[in-house]
């Protein structure tokens, strides 16, 4: 769980970007790329709040926007925004609007002033969007429009792959082998105790997927679950440290989590260019997290209903929920996780984890446990 200082600090941070008169500042609006929005209007009519984005040249895509409360999010990627981009038409009708560039993505902030509004968007030529907002109306857990929160999509993330390796286990094998392994048998599985739940994959073979591209994936998809598989490992082998631990994306808290952080992050050594990751700070974490707290309570919840099924279901040891700056979670808009599988430095926990046994152990403790949080986020809506 997330410690009561965190949550002080994060809830400050809110409330400024809130009350502030001007664009928050904790990430540039420049954009590596010469894509601004160059205006943002709104205007109210019968209960109908419309909403203009335009840009300077085409949008080449937008991700569907997140209902949180009375906040709408919109996630453009490649897009940057003008600093008077904003038109007081927007305050005249009390709606709100403000902007973060996180990583390469626009992720423009809209208080519509109303909970459980209905929200549509549509193309309007290639450089604008209109977004329509119902106020009032109720989002719908069941029927036609409310199919669009139900969990119908997965998304499962076999960590690593091609030229990325992952770390290599004392037995000799490689991380990025195990987590397709038990990807695959999970796909499989799924499909099985959830045919109705479309089950997407990042990777399918042995291919090096870049780490903002994963959720980029998930996202494209429609995805509600976001599960990316890994394995842990201690820098000495063998070493003692042992059993599967679930992170979220939070900054860390302890000198541990931000060992397994950077060990995963590096990742992005194989990526050409990797500029997008230079500024990624504390600060901008904390800000990334922010805008993915609409899936807190759901992420916190997987995690831990994942880690109490591992651990009743396998010999290895429940080293508990926790978290950290994982870039491969940065950009997800659905609850997300990070799963540590076993400790490939670790001579049991590598035995456990690569053999045909222990996979089928894992994979039928990961399912169960995705079938048991379907469950539970399906009565959350139906309340």
């Amino acid at each position: 769980m997330i410690n009561k200082s965190l949550q002080f600090s994060l809830f400050l941070l809110f409330i400024s970007a809130l009350t502030t008169t001007q664009p928050p500042t904790l990430f540039s609006q420049a954009s590596p790329s010469a894509n601004r929005i160059e205006s943002v209007r709104c205007e109210l009519i019968n209960d109908v709040v419309t909403i203009r984005i335009i840009a300077s040249t085409t949008i080449e895509s937008f991700q569907k926007p997140e209902l949180s409360g009375s906040e709408i999010l919109v996630r453009l990627p490649d897009m940057g925004i003008e600093n008077d981009a904003v038109h007081e038409s927007c305050a005249l009708h009390s709606i709100a609007v403000s902007s973060k560039l996180i990583r390469n993505i626009l992720v423009l902030r809209i208080e519509a002033g109303v909970a459980n509004s209905e929200v549509e968007i549509t193309r309007d030529g290639s450089n604008a969007l209109v977004l329509s907002v119902s106020r009032g109306a109720k989002v719908r857990a069941s029927g036609a429009n409310g199919r669009k929160w139900m969990l119908d999509v997965i998304v499962i993330d076999a960590g690593h792959g091609g030229v990325d390796g992952g770390a290599e286990g004392v037995n000799g094998v490689f991380e990025k082998d195990v987590t397709l392994q038990l990807a695959l048998q999970l796909r499989d599985k799924l499909r099985t105790l959830m045919p109705d739940t479309k089950v997407v994959m990042t990777r399918e073979t042995d291919v090096f997927v870049e780490l903002f591209r994963r959720t980029q994936i998930a996202n494209e998809a429609g995805g509600k679950l976001f599960v990316s598989i890994h394995c842990n490992s201690m820098p000495t082998k063998p070493h003692p440290a042992n059993g599967c631990e679930t992170y979220i994306l939070r900054p860390g808290r302890n000198a541990d989590a931000a060992r397994v952080a950077s060990r995963e992050n590096s990742s992005v050594q194989f990526e050409k260019p990797n500029k997008r990751y230079g500024a990624m700070d504390e600060e901008q974490i904390i800000v990334a997290t922010m805008a993915q707290r609409s899936f807190v309570r759901f992420s916190e919840l997987f995690a831990s209903n994942l880690q109490k099924t591992v651990a009743q279901n396998s010999p290895l040891q429940n080293r508990g929920v926790n978290q950290a700056g994982f870039y491969v979670l940065v950009g997800a808009s659905m609850p997300n996780v990070l799963f540590e599988t076993a400790f490939l430095s670790n001579e049991k926990d590598a035995s456990f984890i690569s053999s045909s046994s222990g996979q089928t152990k894992m994979v039928n403790a990961m399912s169960n446990a995705i079938v048991q949080y379907a469950e539970k986020y399906q009565e959350t809506l139906n309340k």
